[in-house]
């Protein structure tokens, strides 16, 4: 149902179309215009069913445009809508046969209200125009919309399902399923087919079916016995299944997920519910699979994520290099899948985690693109989007290859990191000296500084300073430790010297710091 709105006022205009609930009224597609002549001009490519417009317009009026419009859309349906009584105008819009006449300012139970008429309309004059085989299948779409609403329609279900041959108040069994793709739905078959396959395999199975698309990712499917206290009905809900399941294609995958079975089309609802708190599990279950209550495992608790593993995989970057952070995750994956109950909000929140700590490891490594402070928005928005979690493990191993790729690709790189993993290894050696490290690496002094200097930013000589302070910052929780023990511990032999470059690299003296942390 498509709907054009014509008013020259910005502000009425951008009022209408946020405030105004278009989809309960069963209007998919709305359309603007400042007025008439541009009016015209849209409708012509548009092609509304129901015309909304005000009358007194610059250039050409509401009377006129609608006029020149059911020229070309003869079955356009027109709602009025002015803050002048006049007569003529009145006048004009009753030779046009408007739905309705609405006066400014609009209050919005009466437009929700002709609006809702006009829709009406429009829908018993395509009953009427089409023949049966073409009328069912739209009758059927507003039928599963209708069934998706907390509260029963019962009015509005009284005049559509006698329209099918079933009894206005239906008492059979009945289930929702809903279908879930792992993409878009242009990423895989048309809506029209996969609408197609739902009704004909359910026609197989000797059900009723009513299905729409819900959105890009969903159908949701409203499947009936055809006959109250059908005895058979678990048995056809299962053979309909089973040909689903050799309907559907692979790829781009989905998961189907069915909900309770309930007594009467007046309880579907409460199946839809059960569905989506049933499809709220597929993040966690392999691609192609029938998720339902009657088969769902006993509560598991929730996954936790604490310090000890972001440091596990932070040890795993910085000692096992990619191959080791990628089975890392692997086995994270492996684990999370096994506590199904875990909001996916939280699990997302770890995947952001573990990219954090990604982003960390590139930074001390040298890439100069790490080391700035950038903001991790355009990385938690793809995050966002995964409808899976192997879309989430996807992710992180595509960035956890990017930063590895720009590792080997630095001229450098590899003299960076053994210069990193040397002095994590002997900073506490007081005799630690630049030709130690050079001799270790296998290359001279000079290139040896001129290269961690291009690669990270800092002189050796800086990296280890503020390597020692970061590792005494840690042995200053600990106040059974005092100062000169923790200068001896991270290669200071000279007391003075060690609270020097402390506070030089700190901002404040080693107690200072102390007293911060403890008291904290």
């Amino acid at each position: 149902m498509k709907l054009l709105l014509v008013e020259d006022e910005q502000l009425i205009r951008k009022g209408i179309l946020l405030k105004t609930d278009w989809k309960r009224c069963g209007i998919e597609e709305v359309e603007h215009a400042e007025d008439g002549s541009d009016a015209v001009r849209i409708a012509e490519r548009f092609r509304p069913d129901i015309l909304l417009t005000d009358i007194r317009m610059p250039r050409m009026d509401g009377i006129e445009a609608a006029r020149t419009i059911r020229g070309f859309c003869p079955n356009v349906r027109i709602i009025f809508m002015s803050g002048f009584s006049d007569k003529e105008y009145l006048k004009a819009a009753i030779s046009l046969q408007s739905v309705h006449y609405l006066e400014k300012p609009i209050r919005q139970d009466e437009l929700q209200e002709a609006l809702q008429g006009a829709v009406n309309l429009v829908m018993h004059e395509r009953r009427s125009n089409l023949g049966e085989s073409e009328s069912q299948p739209l009758i059927k779409r507003e039928i599963a919309a209708l069934l998706l609403a907390p509260d029963y329609p019962s009015d509005r279900l009284a005049r559509l399902l006698p329209l099918l041959g079933r009894p206005a108040s239906d008492g059979s069994a009945c289930v929702c399923a809903i279908l879930k793709w792992h993409r878009p739905a242009g990423a895989g078959p048309s809506s029209d087919a996969v609408l197609l396959s739902l009704e004909d395999t359910a026609g197989d199975a000797e059900l009723d079916c009513y299905c729409l698309r819900k959105d890009d990712y969903h159908f949701v499917i409203h499947l009936c016995a055809r006959q109250e206290r059908h005895p058979a009905f678990a048995a056809r809900l299962q053979d309909w299944i089973e040909r689903v399941r050799t309907r559907l294609p692979d790829h781009p995958g989905y998961h189907l997920a069915i909900g309770r079975q309930v007594q009467g089309l007046n309880r579907s609802y409460d199946s839809y519910v059960s569905a989506v708190l049933q499809l709220q599990k597929s993040f966690y279950r392999p691609p192609n699979a029938v998720l339902r209550e009657t088969d769902a495992e006993e509560r598991s608790d929730a996954y936790m994520f604490d310090d000890e593993r972001a440091e596990a995989f932070a040890s795993a970057l910085h000692q096992g290099g990619a191959e080791q952070a990628r089975q890392w995750l692997e086995n994270l994956a492996r684990e999370i899948r096994q506590h199904p109950h875990t909001a996916v909000s939280y699990t997302k929140g770890v995947y952001l985690q573990l990219y954090q700590i990604i982003r960390q490891f590139g930074k001390e490594s040298g890439i100069t693109e790490f080391r700035q402070d950038a903001s991790v928005g355009p990385f938690a928005e793809r995050l966002h989007a995964c409808q899976r979690l192997e879309d989430l493990r996807a992710l992180l191993n595509g960035e956890l290859a990017a930063l590895f790729e720009r590792l080997d690709a630095r001229k450098g790189n590899s003299i960076v990191r053994q210069v990193m993993q040397y002095v994590e290894r002997h900073y506490q050696s007081r005799e630690l000296s630049l030709s130690e490290i050079g001799e270790f690496v296998g290359v001279t002094v000079p290139h040896l500084c001129s290269v961690f200097k291009e690669g990270t930013g800092v002189t050796i000589k800086q990296y280890v300073s503020e390597y020692r302070i970061n590792r005494a910052k840690a042995l200053l929780a600990n106040r059974e430790l005092k100062l000169f023990d923790i200068a001896l511990q991270v290669g200071y032999a000279d007391g003075e010297y060690f609270s020097k470059m402390f506070k030089k690299i700190a901002g404040m003296q080693p107690s200072e710091y102390r007293k911060r942390i403890v008291d904290a």
